[in-house]
């Protein structure tokens, strides 16, 4: 047909094409790198565990633990993203790296919220992007769940598709 009216592709027909479920890698390299960059943030000269919204965190660890553990976390997942982008389809790291990188943002928004309330002090001006990412790391573990279906990752016997 004239212009590809009505024409279907093959990867169409079998389910191979991506969707836009599927295409979240960019976000997940944005992701990881906010976490390094947050990590590297702690690391740096001059103490960030005097402001209020982080005396809770304090109490639990070092910011130079809490620092080391974020660069470390998001170095692990470029590491698992660029294994799975560049040599193998493995999207089950993937949805590791974005399911615990939620949990990650999730514990920093709620122990600087936890932080705010005890010292009876504002929000941090950034506490909402901690919201954000959190609510894309879902989105993420969730496409890379689908990718997961779609590839066969979890199923004994089950012929892997090649999910990009």
């Amino acid at each position: 047909m004239a212009g590809g009216a009505g024409f279907v592709s093959r990867a169409h027909q079998t389910g191979d094409s991506p969707t836009s479920m599927n295409k979240t890698r960019p976000l997940e390299w944005l992701l990881a790198c906010c976490m390094i960059v947050w990590g590297v943030s702690l690391l740096r000269p001059g103490p960030y565990f005097d402001l209020p919204a982080y005396r809770v965190m304090a109490t639990i660890a070092h910011e130079t633990t809490w620092g080391m553990f974020a660069v470390c976390a998001g170095l692990l997942r470029c590491l698992g993203l660029a294994v799975n982008g560049w040599w193998r389809r493995t999207p089950v790291i993937r949805f590791a790296g974005s399911f615990f990188g939620g949990l990650c943002w999730l514990s920093i928004g709620f122990l600087m919220y936890a932080g705010s309330v005890v010292e009876d002090s504002r929000l941090p001006a950034g506490m909402g992007f901690y919201v954000v990412f959190f609510a894309f790391e879902g989105w993420c573990t969730l496409a890379t769940g689908y990718d997961m279906n779609k590839n066969g990752s979890l199923s004994t016997g089950a012929v892997a598709r090649n999910v990009r």
